[in-house]
């Protein structure tokens, strides 16, 4: 078995695109605004959307929710939550335990994706 990618399921694809390529920058693989499914790098993985409605033809879907997290490290997390503030739920925070920075956004969706910055290792 090998992991694929991880896909989000959209209601507003159009909306969906334009966040992954525009405000977090990632690169468009396949696809485009009007396609109903594209795919974006994403460092070693690829990250995709597609039409909810589209997969509920072939699957039962669940109502959406918070089942997920996904998880996106960047090198800045404040700069990176500056440029998505209107997307942001919460506002970056430490967390020592977990060896970062953290803060989430959503996407037009709702899906919840994390922001992570590894915190500089203490000596």
């Amino acid at each position: 078995m090998r992991f694929s990618q991880v896909r989000f399921l959209v209601d507003d694809f159009g909306a969906a695109f334009r966040f992954y390529r525009d405000a977090l920058g990632l690169e468009a693989g396949f696809g485009d605004e009007s396609s109903g499914y594209a795919s974006f790098a994403a460092g070693d993985g690829t990250l995709a959307i597609f039409e909810r409605a589209d997969q509920g033809a072939v699957v039962e879907l669940r109502p959406p929710g918070d089942s997920t997290l996904t998880v996106l490290e960047v090198d800045d997390v404040d700069a990176v939550v500056e440029r998505l503030r209107e997307h942001v739920v919460q506002d970056p925070q430490d967390q020592p335990d977990w060896g970062g920075r953290v803060a989430y956004v959503r996407d037009p969706s709702g899906n919840l994706l994390e922001l992570f910055q590894a915190l500089p290792a203490s000596e």
